[in-house]
Parts: structure tokens; C-alpha cells; sequence
């Protein structure tokens, strides 16, 4: 799942779009989920431009700047796409839920400032079958009309449309579905 933020007018970013700091979630604190054990560490890659596709990225690049925790049970978590330097620990590191493991950025196979997050069935990201998860509580939002108004709205710097919820709807163990905008406590 890939995370973005959006800042009080509904926009994705607000400044040049070719600069990841115009980004509303980069620099954000990526949180732990759980309790677990850091298993990989992927630091040191460059972020791209926003905006455009990165070249030559390898097998092994394309998380960027990541984490995988082992979360126990044979679940692991990745997160993807940190800013290079902002990690926060090293491989063998026990971290609770809500420590702080790194910054979100723009590395890897990424074409805007996001953070990916799945779980696994093992700690290797694209060798491994991703594992249903939920989340404890969030409130739903709104919904966006779908993937190509997003994209539009990112393209172009604009607004994203957001049909509202009036009250916002409350969930509790579940995922939220694609475009739907949530906020988290």
C-alpha cells in the first residue's frame, strides 16, 4: 500500500513539483506497526526527481531506502522509500511500536515522495507473498473518484476532488480500500 498526505487544501504537494520538499508527507515520520526485530536495512540510495521515472534502478534498488521488520510468525513489514541517511537503527535492533524508523522520501522505483508499506511472508520483498494485515482504527475521510483523478491532481498541483463524509466513518480492523482518504489518531 502506498501512502500519501494531502495538506489542508486537498493538495498532494504545494511548490515546485519537481522538488520532493514541495511534498506534503516527505520528511514525515514512518512509525513501527508492532513490536519486532529489524532484519534489513537498505540505506545509501539518492532520491530521484519528482515527477520523473527513475533510470536504472536494480532488483535490489527498488524498495530505495527501506526497513524490513520481523514482526514474528513468519510476518515481516516493509517499509520503502526513505529519505538515504534517516533510518533510524540498524539490523539486530529490537523496536517497539511507535518508534520512529525513518523519513519518508523519494529513493528506490518511486516517482513521488510515499511510503510503502506491506507485510510478507518473508524478508525479502519482491521474493515473498504479501500477507492481509489490518489496522487497529482509522476514520474514513472521504474517496476520491478513483486513480486517474489522483493522478491528474498530482500531475497538475491541483486539489484532489474528494467526495467528504459527513461524519467521518469510523473502522476498526480493517484496510482501508484504494483512493479512499483517511486519517489516523
Amino acid at each position: 500500500m502506498d501512502y500519501e498526505q494531502l495538506d489542508s487544501k486537498d493538495r498532494i504537494y504545494n511548490g515546485p513539483r519537481n522538488d520532493n520538499e514541495s511534498y506534503v508527507i516527505y520528511g514525515e515520520e514512518a512509525l513501527a506497526v508492532a513490536d519486532g526485530t529489524v532484519v534489513r536495512v537498505i540505506d545509501g540510495i539518492a532520491e530521484n526527481v519528482p515527477g520523473e521515472y527513475p533510470e536504472g534502478i536494480t532488483i535490489e534498488e527498488a524498495d530505495g531506502n527501506a526497513v524490513i521488520l520481523d514482526l514474528g510468525g513468519d510476518n515481516y513489514a516493509l517499509y520503502a522509500h526513505f529519505q538515504p541517511g534517516s533510518i533510524r537503527g540498524q539490523e539486530g535492533d529490537r523496536v517497539e511500536r511507535g518508534d520512529v524508523l525513518g523519513l519518508v522520501g523519494n529513493s528506490g522505483n518511486s516517482v513521488a515522495p510515499h511510503l510503502h508499506f506491506h507485510v510478507m511472508s518473508r524478508p525479502l520483498s519482491l521474493a515473498s507473498n504479501g500477507l492481509p494485515y489490518a489496522i487497529d482504527s482509522y476514520m474514513i475521510l472521504g474517496e476520491t473518484p478513483g486513480t486517474a483523478a489522483f493522478d491528474q491532481a498530482e500531475a497538475g498541483g491541483q486539489p484532489l476532488d474528494i467526495d467528504r463524509f459527513d461524519p467521518p466513518v469510523e473502522s476498526n480492523g480493517t484496510l482501508p480500500l484504494d483512493q479512499v482518504v483517511v486519517g489516523f489518531d
